[in-house]
């Protein structure tokens, strides 16, 4: 019997003590402390979140620079196919991110890659292979998709890795012209090129 009152005064106390903390809360409302950390639930469907999560890299100062270098200058040119100034700069930002990424596994560019490259190959995949590169392969598809972009624009040495990283088999050198060709014509030629085909 003495167990059981004891339980019962523990209960009521839990109880009373949970009713005056409400009742604290709504007449004293409290004041946000810049020294407690505040969290809030983030929804990972939301359009804020997929765009940092489509930023987020592996912070290497020197390859966000070049990634985006090619962002902004792929999605100038998508948005203004027609001006050689923006061809230009995109031309360069993509031909500088395709020199940094061979430089890491240069076998890619000669197309001798073996077993021993593995390490290589790996590595080049780890350092061009965060959220923000695969942002930079999709931008610069969408500046290739305008047509503005042809064959030997881009220098030898990277041509290859810039038509994979692109999906471009327009420019690619190795690829086989009847599939060139179809690509070519599924893209809508613009205006300021149409006697340049």
């Amino acid at each position: 019997m003495g167990n059981g009152r004891l339980i019962a005064i523990a209960i009521a106390l839990c109880v009373l003590s949970y009713v005056a903390t409400q009742w604290l809360s709504a007449v004293i409302p409290v004041k946000p402390d810049s020294r407690v950390p505040s969290f809030h639930r983030v929804d990972p469907d939301s359009p804020r979140t997929q765009v940092e999560a489509s930023h987020a890299s592996d912070m290497d100062p020197v390859r966000d620079g070049l990634r985006w270098a090619v962002v902004d200058s792929a999605e100038s040119l998508s948005s203004d196919p027609c001006n050689d100034a923006l061809k230009v700069r995109y031309i360069n930002a993509a031909t500088n991110y395709a020199r940094a990424w061979l430089s890491v596994a240069p076998c890619v560019a000669t197309r001798t890659c073996s077993s021993a490259d593995q390490p290589l190959l790996q590595r080049a995949q780890e350092a061009f292979g965060s959220p923000l590169d695969h942002r930079v392969q999709d931008a610069m598809r969408k500046a290739h998709e305008t047509d503005a972009i042809r064959e030997g624009d881009f220098p030898k040495d990277v041509v290859s890795h810039v038509a994979l990283l692109a999906s471009d088999p327009v420019i690619n050198p190795r690829a086989e012209p009847a599939h060139k060709q179809m690509f070519r014509e599924t893209r809508t030629p613009l205006s300021c090129r149409v006697s340049a085909r």
